[in-house]
Protein backbone atom coordinates (compact mmCIF):
# COMPACT_ATOMS: atom_id res chain seq x y z
CA UNK A 1 0.00 0.00 0.00
CA UNK A 2 2.68 2.52 0.94
CA UNK A 3 4.87 1.81 -2.40
CA UNK A 4 1.32 2.46 -4.37
CA UNK A 5 1.05 5.52 -2.32
CA UNK A 6 4.45 6.80 -3.31
CA UNK A 7 3.79 6.19 -6.90
CA UNK A 8 0.68 7.96 -6.91
CA UNK A 9 1.03 10.91 -4.81
CA UNK A 10 3.51 11.88 -7.97
CA UNK A 11 0.64 11.64 -10.21
CA UNK A 12 -2.28 14.00 -11.07
CA UNK A 13 -4.67 11.42 -10.54
CA UNK A 14 -7.70 13.03 -8.74
CA UNK A 15 -8.36 10.90 -5.99
CA UNK A 16 -11.04 9.69 -3.74
CA UNK A 17 -10.68 8.87 0.05
CA UNK A 18 -13.68 6.47 1.79
CA UNK A 19 -13.67 6.13 5.22
CA UNK A 20 -15.49 6.29 8.84
CA UNK A 21 -15.23 10.03 10.53
CA UNK A 22 -11.95 9.96 12.06
CA UNK A 23 -10.30 7.79 10.42
CA UNK A 24 -7.52 10.44 9.12
CA UNK A 25 -8.61 11.37 5.81
CA UNK A 26 -7.51 14.96 5.79
CA UNK A 27 -4.16 13.53 7.27
CA UNK A 28 -3.90 11.30 4.20
CA UNK A 29 -4.20 14.02 1.99
CA UNK A 30 -2.21 16.42 3.21
CA UNK A 31 0.91 13.33 2.80
CA UNK A 32 -0.24 12.22 -0.79
CA UNK A 33 0.45 16.31 -1.33
CA UNK A 34 4.21 16.20 0.28
CA UNK A 35 5.24 13.60 -2.06
CA UNK A 36 4.21 14.98 -4.58
CA UNK A 37 5.42 17.01 -7.19
CA UNK A 38 3.08 19.95 -6.23
CA UNK A 39 4.58 19.64 -2.49
CA UNK A 40 5.88 23.20 -3.28
CA UNK A 41 3.02 24.69 -3.81
CA UNK A 42 -0.27 25.08 -1.94
CA UNK A 43 -2.34 22.65 0.19
CA UNK A 44 -5.91 24.38 0.20
CA UNK A 45 -8.64 21.99 2.49
CA UNK A 46 -12.01 23.17 2.49
CA UNK A 47 -14.94 21.07 4.80
CA UNK A 48 -18.03 21.37 2.59
CA UNK A 49 -19.95 19.62 5.73
CA UNK A 50 -19.39 22.99 7.64
CA UNK A 51 -20.66 25.70 4.70
CA UNK A 52 -23.55 26.93 3.31
CA UNK A 53 -24.40 26.45 -0.70
CA UNK A 54 -24.00 30.03 -1.49
CA UNK A 55 -20.89 30.34 1.15
CA UNK A 56 -19.14 26.90 -0.68
CA UNK A 57 -19.89 28.31 -4.75
CA UNK A 58 -17.96 31.70 -3.11
CA UNK A 59 -15.04 30.18 -1.31
CA UNK A 60 -14.86 27.66 -4.15
CA UNK A 61 -15.02 29.85 -7.01
CA UNK A 62 -14.83 33.52 -6.11
CA UNK A 63 -16.74 36.23 -6.93
CA UNK A 64 -16.58 39.59 -8.26
CA UNK A 65 -18.08 43.09 -5.52
CA UNK A 66 -21.53 43.32 -6.22
CA UNK A 67 -22.28 40.49 -7.48
CA UNK A 68 -24.54 39.72 -4.53
CA UNK A 69 -26.36 41.01 -1.39
CA UNK A 70 -23.69 41.78 0.84
CA UNK A 71 -20.47 41.09 -1.40
CA UNK A 72 -18.74 44.20 -0.91
CA UNK A 73 -15.76 43.25 -2.51
CA UNK A 74 -13.82 41.15 -4.74
CA UNK A 75 -13.08 37.78 -3.21
CA UNK A 76 -10.58 35.11 -4.94
CA UNK A 77 -11.62 31.30 -4.71
CA UNK A 78 -9.90 28.81 -3.35
CA UNK A 79 -9.49 26.75 -6.51
CA UNK A 80 -7.86 29.72 -7.81
CA UNK A 81 -5.76 30.30 -4.92
CA UNK A 82 -5.38 27.10 -4.99
CA UNK A 83 -3.76 26.73 -8.58
CA UNK A 84 -0.59 25.06 -9.33
CA UNK A 85 -1.31 22.96 -6.07
CA UNK A 86 -3.52 20.46 -4.11
CA UNK A 87 -7.02 21.72 -3.55
CA UNK A 88 -8.38 19.05 -0.57
CA UNK A 89 -12.85 18.81 -0.91
CA UNK A 90 -13.39 16.81 2.57
CA UNK A 91 -17.23 15.84 3.34
CA UNK A 92 -17.98 16.09 -1.23
CA UNK A 93 -21.22 13.94 -0.90
CA UNK A 94 -22.57 16.99 0.98
CA UNK A 95 -22.19 19.32 -2.42
CA UNK A 96 -25.74 19.93 -3.61
CA UNK A 97 -26.36 18.75 -6.90
CA UNK A 98 -26.12 22.46 -8.50
CA UNK A 99 -22.45 22.72 -7.69
CA UNK A 100 -21.26 19.38 -8.43
CA UNK A 101 -22.66 20.10 -11.85
CA UNK A 102 -20.38 23.59 -11.94
CA UNK A 103 -17.73 21.92 -10.23
CA UNK A 104 -17.74 19.22 -12.69
CA UNK A 105 -17.74 21.88 -15.71
CA UNK A 106 -14.46 23.47 -14.45
CA UNK A 107 -12.58 20.05 -13.76
CA UNK A 108 -13.73 19.17 -17.50
CA UNK A 109 -12.62 22.62 -18.98
CA UNK A 110 -10.30 23.15 -16.49
CA UNK A 111 -11.16 26.75 -16.21
CA UNK A 112 -13.71 28.61 -13.63
CA UNK A 113 -15.55 31.76 -13.56
CA UNK A 114 -16.14 33.88 -10.34
CA UNK A 115 -19.53 34.25 -9.68
CA UNK A 116 -21.01 37.48 -11.11
CA UNK A 117 -18.03 37.64 -13.53
CA UNK A 118 -17.71 36.15 -17.12
CA UNK A 119 -13.89 36.28 -17.32
CA UNK A 120 -12.41 32.63 -17.67
CA UNK A 121 -9.77 31.56 -14.83
CA UNK A 122 -7.01 28.51 -16.29
CA UNK A 123 -6.88 25.95 -13.72
CA UNK A 124 -4.24 23.66 -12.78
CA UNK A 125 -4.97 21.83 -9.96
CA UNK A 126 -4.69 18.61 -8.11
CA UNK A 127 -8.17 17.44 -6.90
CA UNK A 128 -8.18 15.28 -3.55
CA UNK A 129 -11.62 14.68 -2.55
CA UNK A 130 -13.11 12.56 0.95
CA UNK A 131 -16.22 11.68 2.45
CA UNK A 132 -17.75 9.04 4.85
CA UNK A 133 -20.53 8.32 3.13
CA UNK A 134 -21.12 5.95 -0.16
CA UNK A 135 -21.68 7.57 -3.04
CA UNK A 136 -22.17 4.37 -5.10
CA UNK A 137 -25.51 4.38 -3.21
CA UNK A 138 -26.04 8.12 -3.37
CA UNK A 139 -25.92 8.11 -7.35
CA UNK A 140 -28.37 5.49 -7.29
CA UNK A 141 -30.51 7.61 -5.25
CA UNK A 142 -30.19 10.65 -7.93
CA UNK A 143 -27.91 12.43 -5.07
CA UNK A 144 -24.76 12.64 -6.21
CA UNK A 145 -23.97 12.83 -10.02
CA UNK A 146 -22.40 9.96 -11.73
CA UNK A 147 -20.20 12.04 -14.14
CA UNK A 148 -18.81 13.56 -10.99
CA UNK A 149 -18.35 10.32 -9.45
CA UNK A 150 -16.26 8.40 -12.03
CA UNK A 151 -14.43 12.02 -12.73
CA UNK A 152 -13.43 11.94 -8.46
CA UNK A 153 -13.10 8.05 -8.48
CA UNK A 154 -9.78 7.98 -10.92
CA UNK A 155 -8.32 6.21 -7.92
CA UNK A 156 -10.29 5.53 -4.46
CA UNK A 157 -8.48 4.73 -1.14
CA UNK A 158 -10.40 3.49 1.36
CA UNK A 159 -8.94 3.65 4.90
CA UNK A 160 -9.94 1.53 7.86
CA UNK A 161 -10.24 2.62 11.16
CA UNK A 162 -7.44 3.81 13.50
CA UNK A 163 -7.14 0.43 14.86
CA UNK A 164 -6.01 -1.29 11.62
CA UNK A 165 -3.48 1.72 10.65
CA UNK A 166 -1.12 1.32 13.40
CA UNK A 167 1.77 2.06 11.28
CA UNK A 168 0.39 5.53 10.52
CA UNK A 169 0.70 6.62 14.26
CA UNK A 170 3.71 7.64 14.99
CA UNK A 171 3.41 10.28 12.35
CA UNK A 172 -0.07 11.43 13.36
CA UNK A 173 1.25 12.18 17.12
CA UNK A 174 4.15 14.36 14.78
CA UNK A 175 1.47 16.53 13.12
CA UNK A 176 -0.58 16.92 15.47
CA UNK A 177 1.59 17.19 18.53
CA UNK A 178 3.34 20.47 16.26
CA UNK A 179 0.09 21.77 15.40
CA UNK A 180 -1.34 21.68 19.04
CA UNK A 181 1.57 22.96 20.02
CA UNK A 182 1.61 26.10 18.13
CA UNK A 183 -1.93 26.82 18.57
CA UNK A 184 -1.80 26.55 22.47
CA UNK A 185 1.30 27.62 23.19
CA UNK A 186 2.39 24.39 24.39
CA UNK A 187 6.08 23.08 23.96
CA UNK A 188 6.65 19.79 21.87
CA UNK A 189 10.09 18.07 21.27
CA UNK A 190 10.17 14.54 20.71
CA UNK A 191 7.45 11.28 22.15
CA UNK A 192 9.36 8.46 23.53
CA UNK A 193 9.15 4.67 22.25
CA UNK A 194 7.29 3.94 25.20
CA UNK A 195 4.66 6.57 24.78
CA UNK A 196 4.40 5.61 21.30
CA UNK A 197 4.09 1.33 22.27
CA UNK A 198 1.40 2.69 24.47
CA UNK A 199 -0.28 4.14 21.27
CA UNK A 200 -0.33 1.14 19.31
CA UNK A 201 -1.50 -0.89 21.51
CA UNK A 202 -4.56 1.24 22.20
CA UNK A 203 -7.65 0.31 20.18
CA UNK A 204 -8.69 3.84 19.83
CA UNK A 205 -12.57 3.33 19.14
CA UNK A 206 -12.79 7.49 18.63
CA UNK A 207 -10.53 7.53 15.88
CA UNK A 208 -8.19 10.26 15.13
CA UNK A 209 -10.57 12.62 17.28
CA UNK A 210 -9.67 10.68 20.77
CA UNK A 211 -6.10 10.63 19.90
CA UNK A 212 -5.56 14.43 19.33
CA UNK A 213 -7.87 14.44 22.99
CA UNK A 214 -5.12 12.53 24.03
CA UNK A 215 -1.82 14.10 22.83
CA UNK A 216 -3.22 17.22 23.79
CA UNK A 217 -3.49 16.04 27.03
CA UNK A 218 -0.02 14.33 27.19
CA UNK A 219 1.12 17.85 26.19
CA UNK A 220 -0.13 19.83 28.58
CA UNK A 221 1.61 17.55 31.48
CA UNK A 222 4.68 17.17 29.88
CA UNK A 223 8.00 17.85 30.86
CA UNK A 224 10.54 19.71 28.67
CA UNK A 225 7.92 18.91 25.57
CA UNK A 226 8.75 15.27 25.42
CA UNK A 227 6.05 13.18 25.51
CA UNK A 228 6.36 9.72 27.72
CA UNK A 229 4.83 7.12 29.75
CA UNK A 230 3.97 9.80 32.31
CA UNK A 231 1.98 11.97 29.61
CA UNK A 232 -0.55 8.67 28.87
CA UNK A 233 -4.18 9.67 29.52
CA UNK A 234 -5.42 7.19 32.76
CA UNK A 235 -7.74 5.52 30.19
CA UNK A 236 -4.90 4.19 28.25
CA UNK A 237 -3.22 3.14 31.15
CA UNK A 238 -5.66 1.20 32.47
CA UNK A 239 -6.64 -0.43 29.18
CA UNK A 240 -2.92 -1.46 29.20
CA UNK A 241 -2.97 -2.52 33.06
CA UNK A 242 -5.81 -4.43 32.84
CA UNK A 243 -4.41 -6.95 30.55
CA UNK A 244 -6.56 -5.76 27.56
CA UNK A 245 -4.08 -6.45 25.10
CA UNK A 246 -3.06 -9.91 23.96
CA UNK A 247 -0.10 -11.89 25.89
CA UNK A 248 1.90 -11.87 22.61
CA UNK A 249 1.25 -7.84 22.66
CA UNK A 250 1.87 -7.79 26.18
CA UNK A 251 5.08 -10.10 26.56
CA UNK A 252 6.58 -7.30 23.93
CA UNK A 253 6.51 -4.37 26.74
CA UNK A 254 5.89 -5.56 30.05
CA UNK A 255 8.08 -8.54 30.34
CA UNK A 256 11.23 -7.44 28.58
CA UNK A 257 14.69 -9.00 29.40
CA UNK A 258 17.42 -6.95 30.99
CA UNK A 259 19.55 -6.85 28.67
CA UNK A 260 18.77 -4.30 26.08
CA UNK A 261 19.80 -6.28 22.96
CA UNK A 262 17.60 -9.38 23.67
CA UNK A 263 15.19 -7.14 23.93
CA UNK A 264 15.15 -5.38 20.86
CA UNK A 265 15.42 -9.67 19.67
CA UNK A 266 12.07 -9.96 21.47
CA UNK A 267 10.60 -6.65 19.97
CA UNK A 268 11.59 -7.79 16.57
CA UNK A 269 10.60 -11.45 16.14
CA UNK A 270 7.05 -10.39 17.76
CA UNK A 271 6.60 -7.62 15.50
CA UNK A 272 7.37 -9.76 12.42
CA UNK A 273 4.56 -12.59 13.85
CA UNK A 274 2.39 -9.84 14.36
CA UNK A 275 2.90 -8.57 10.57
CA UNK A 276 3.28 -11.84 9.36
CA UNK A 277 -0.50 -12.79 11.00
CA UNK A 278 -1.76 -9.35 9.32
CA UNK A 279 -0.72 -10.50 5.75
CA UNK A 280 -1.88 -14.17 6.14
CA UNK A 281 2.15 -15.47 6.05
CA UNK A 282 2.64 -13.83 2.77
CA UNK A 283 5.98 -12.92 2.41
CA UNK A 284 5.93 -10.26 -0.50
CA UNK A 285 3.19 -8.78 1.06
CA UNK A 286 5.13 -8.49 5.15
CA UNK A 287 7.90 -7.17 3.75
CA UNK A 288 6.37 -4.37 1.46
CA UNK A 289 4.50 -3.24 4.54
CA UNK A 290 7.39 -3.24 6.99
CA UNK A 291 9.83 -1.38 4.39
CA UNK A 292 12.35 -5.01 4.25
CA UNK A 293 13.45 -6.51 1.68
CA UNK A 294 12.01 -9.68 0.89
CA UNK A 295 15.94 -11.54 1.27
CA UNK A 296 16.28 -9.67 4.65
CA UNK A 297 12.61 -10.42 5.86
CA UNK A 298 13.09 -14.68 5.15
CA UNK A 299 17.12 -13.85 6.97
CA UNK A 300 14.92 -12.89 10.31
CA UNK A 301 12.31 -15.14 9.82
CA UNK A 302 15.19 -18.01 9.93
CA UNK A 303 17.23 -16.12 12.61
CA UNK A 304 14.00 -16.10 14.93
CA UNK A 305 12.66 -19.42 14.11
CA UNK A 306 8.98 -17.96 13.09
CA UNK A 307 7.13 -20.88 11.57
CA UNK A 308 4.97 -18.91 8.82
CA UNK A 309 3.32 -22.42 7.82
CA UNK A 310 1.55 -22.56 11.55
CA UNK A 311 1.10 -18.81 10.77
CA UNK A 312 -1.28 -19.59 7.25
CA UNK A 313 -2.71 -22.33 9.40
CA UNK A 314 -3.57 -20.65 11.90
CA UNK A 315 -5.33 -17.84 9.78
CA UNK A 316 -6.90 -20.05 7.41
CA UNK A 317 -8.41 -22.49 10.49
CA UNK A 318 -9.74 -18.60 12.08
CA UNK A 319 -11.34 -18.26 8.54
CA UNK A 320 -12.98 -21.44 8.31
CA UNK A 321 -14.25 -21.65 11.61
CA UNK A 322 -15.68 -17.73 10.78
CA UNK A 323 -17.10 -19.14 8.22
CA UNK A 324 -18.90 -22.08 9.72
CA UNK A 325 -20.07 -20.05 12.84
CA UNK A 326 -22.10 -17.77 10.72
Amino acid sequence: MEATLTKLAKSNNTILITGRTGTGKSHLAKEIHLSSNRKEKKFISINLATLSENIIESELFGHERGAFSGADQKRIGKLEAGNEGTIFLDEIGELSLRLQTKLLEALNSKTISPVGSNREIQLNIRIIAATNKCLEQMVKAKEFREDLYFRLNTFQIELPNLNEQKHRIANFIREIASKSAREQANRYETFTQEYLNAFQLYPWPGNIRELKNAIEFGLAVADNGILDDRCLPAYVKKHLQQGEVSPLQRSAFSELPSSYYESKAQFEKIYLEEMLKRFEGKINLTARSTSLSKVTLIEKIRKYGIDVQRIKYSQYAETANSNTRH
